[in-house]
């Protein structure tokens, strides 16, 4: 499709549309506020995964997230989709759904239904590309010690679904070294498991990334 026959949408008016879809299939979960607002968590909260299903609200709204693409008419939802990773993602995927967008040279979204504790669905993998390269899981642990509230995590996952479908999301390596780049402000440098690259190495590299691999696209939304 043409980019002058998309719709215009900007970003404020698709996370509208985002909410009003998550107002449908977030109905009947319930949300939780953090429950270490002024303490340390507790020791033994590290070893609990206390109510794994209260999880699914991600799930609800990675959903609306799909609901609201497709209705703007930003891409295509193929649902039970078979997926090719660059690498497997760390979690055990029960299911997969992959956003096609219309915009040339944009990034396929996926989204992963992905095990948490003794439910298969809990949790949410994110994964961008075609082979898809992992961007996120969502929770990262979901142990009691770990939960920051609902709140959290759904905007977590709001920051990185956006950052796909604006265009804004860059993932670069180098051997055991990784950059992922989610916004202009907000970015997560790793070097292997023992240190990270500094803030100097990454601006470096993302002005001039030779000799790294990157995965990046552009934006599903046309300009007004």
């Amino acid at each position: 499709m043409d980019g002058d026959d998309r719709p215009v949408i900007t970003g404020p008016e698709l996370t509208a549309r985002v909410d009003a879809a998550f107002g449908v299939t977030g109905q009947d979960l319930a949300r939780w506020p953090d429950p270490h607002p002024d303490r340390s968590p507790a020791d033994e909260e590290y070893s609990r995964l206390s109510g794994p299903a209260k999880w699914r609200i991600v799930g609800a709204r990675a959903e609306a997230w799909l609901m609201a693409l497709a209705e703007t008419g930003l891409a295509v939802i193929h649902r039970e989709a078979p997926v090719r990773w660059r690498v497997p993602p760390p979690t055990v995927v029960s299911r997969t759904v992959r956003a096609a967008p219309l915009a040339e040279g944009a990034l396929p979204l996926v989204v992963a239904r992905s095990r948490l504790g003794s439910l298969d669905d809990a949790g949410v993998t994110l994964g961008a590309g075609d082979p898809a390269v992992c961007v996120v899981w969502i929770p990262d642990c979901g142990c009691d010690a770990c939960d920051s509230g609902s709140q959290d995590v759904l905007d977590e996952l709001d920051r990185y679904v956006f950052s796909v479908v604006s265009g804004t999301f860059r993932r670069l390596w180098s051997a055991d070294r990784e950059i992922t780049v989610v916004s202009s402000d907000a970015r997560r440098a790793h070097w292997g498991v023992s240190g990270k690259l500094s803030r100097t190495e990454v601006d470096s590299v993302l002005v001039d990334p030779t000799g790294w691999h990157e995965v990046s696209g552009a934006s599903w939304m046309p300009a007004g």
